[in-house]
């Protein structure tokens, strides 16, 4: 078994705005999980980071690009 690199492609501040984008990775098939997460009621306070395994960096990011120019 090998272990993961897990790489962050975008720190979010809202609980729920990293959850739409973990499951928007899961979406295109690209694993995803957020540390920091259940901060109940400190949105804005609290860093949620998302990340990805390294291999899946480059997806990632241009999923999320994609989804900022909309």
């Amino acid at each position: 078994m090998t272990d993961i690199n897990w790489t962050e492609v975008l720190t979010a501040y809202d609980e729920s705005q990293a959850e739409v984008i973990k499951i928007a990775l899961a979406e295109e098939g690209i694993p995803c999980t957020i540390e920091n997460a259940h901060q109940g009621g400190f949105t804005g306070v609290f860093q949620a980071r998302v990340l990805v395994p390294e291999d899946f960096v480059n997806a990632a990011k241009k999923l999320l690009d994609a989804h900022q120019q909309k």
